[in-house]
């Protein structure tokens, strides 16, 4: 290999073809709370069970996601597409709108009310990698029943179909 990458467009059309379930994560600050709609999540470990999320640098709330103790992650099912929206929009009354109420755990987000399950979180480490902040945590409290999720695909809102 020659140590160049490709095309950042490129890398973006590819990865949009990988289906992700929809997580709103959620998290404390000292001006209330916050939350960001994300795709990029994924466990790490299960002993001990740890998680981690991914936020773009250009994300309004990432210093307060940083300077936070913890979060939430919230999985969306389907047919919560607004609540999804609402908490990818820059500046809108998230929690003013939404439905939620506090975590089990000190230090973590929001439950959101219409998540279907949550994983409430400490986080472990912070690291800066391109144009993303990634931040681990590690599960202190779970909660919610099995659902269909809200999936992200192709740019797009996307139902599963054919489970069999």
């Amino acid at each position: 290999m020659d140590g160049t990458s490709i095309d950042t467009e490129r890398f973006k059309d590819l990865m949009s073809n990988v289906a992700a379930t929809v997580t709103v994560v959620t998290a404390p600050s000292d001006d209330g709370p916050i939350g960001i709609t994300v795709s990029a999540f994924t466990s790490v470990s299960a002993d001990p069970p740890i998680v981690l999320i991914c936020i773009d640098k250009v994300a309004g709330s990432l210093g307060q996601f940083l300077a936070a103790p913890g979060f939430t992650v919230n999985f969306m099912p389907e047919g919560t597409e607004d609540t999804a929206m609402l908490f990818a929009t820059r500046g809108a009354d998230k929690f003013g709108a939404a439905e939620w109420s506090d975590p089990q755990t000190g230090g973590a987000g929001p439950v959101l009310t219409e998540g279907f399950q949550m994983l409430e979180c400490e986080t472990v480490e912070r690291t800066e990698m391109g144009d993303h902040w990634v931040i681990y945590g590690r599960v202190l409290a779970e909660g919610g029943e099995p659902a269909t999720p809200l999936i992200y695909f192709n740019r797009n809102f996307a139902k599963l179909e054919n489970l069999g």
